[in-house]
């Protein structure tokens, strides 16, 4: 796979506009007024212009392009798209993370995090992560966002880093990620320390230099109820 770091944004426009047509991420691709639309795409894509932009391509072909900005403690993506013509989602999913591992190396940061910014068909896009990427995790703060570890990490593994007495005995324990249940106002995650079944009632989310911390309420099969905060550390 190629990559390219693109110092001149207006190659990736025509890619940019075909994408905004045919999936609608924003409600304004959806405007009757062609020439009202075509505007409003115009100025979506003027503003990600000074991101840094990455283009991918395999066999001659162009997969998708990435637009990235650096952040304090992350890099965050400010969009992306594949070019579902020429490739399957997970081949797109893969190439992605060939992109994300790049910039991480070169930028000397620990993960990726996005807004989800898409106002069209929310639901079956973040459906199509959570089936396809399995090295991404959405979190239920305000802007519903998505964190990316690096691609060697297939599973999310949260550490126990804070408890109150129902749960200290689980304290510096590892927990890997079951289903994940959404509702409008709150997201319920299983979480499973080996044998035992636990459920986290998510309430917030802090993003650090090294790692994300998720606090919320956790549960057991015994109806006890503890408050705990877990560490998410993508690998380094």
């Amino acid at each position: 796979m190629k990559i390219t770091h693109l110092k001149d944004p207006s190659s990736a426009w025509p890619y940019f506009y075909d994408f905004c047509i045919k999936s609608k991420p924003y409600n304004f691709c959806s405007l009757p007024s062609r020439n009202l639309r075509d505007k409003k795409i115009k100025k979506s894509f003027e503003d990600f212009s000074d991101c840094i932009i990455y283009k991918g391509e395999e066999g001659g072909k162009v997969m998708g392009f990435v637009f990235l900005e650096e952040e304090e403690y992350c890099l965050d993506v400010n969009f992306l798209f594949g070019v579902r013509k020429n490739f399957t989602s997970p081949r797109l999913i893969a190439a992605t993370h060939v992109v994300f591992d790049d910039a991480l190396r070169k930028f000397n940061k620990n993960y990726l995090k996005s807004q989800i910014r898409r106002t069209f068909k929310v639901g079956l896009y973040t459906k199509w992560v959570e089936r396809y990427d399995k090295t991404a995790i959405i979190l239920q703060d305000e802007e519903k966002t998505v964190v990316w570890c690096k691609s060697e990490r297939m599973s999310v593994i949260f550490k126990v880093v804070g408890a109150n007495k129902t749960t200290k005995h689980l304290m510096g324990k590892e927990a890997s990620l079951g289903y994940t249940r959404k509702g409008p106002r709150h997201v319920v995650r299983e979480l499973l320390f080996g044998d035992e079944r636990y459920i986290l009632d998510e309430k917030s989310v802090d993003f650090l230099p090294d790692c994300v911390l998720i606090h919320g309420l956790l549960s057991d099969d015994k109806e006890n109820v503890g408050r705990v905060a877990l560490k998410f550390e993508p690998q380094k």
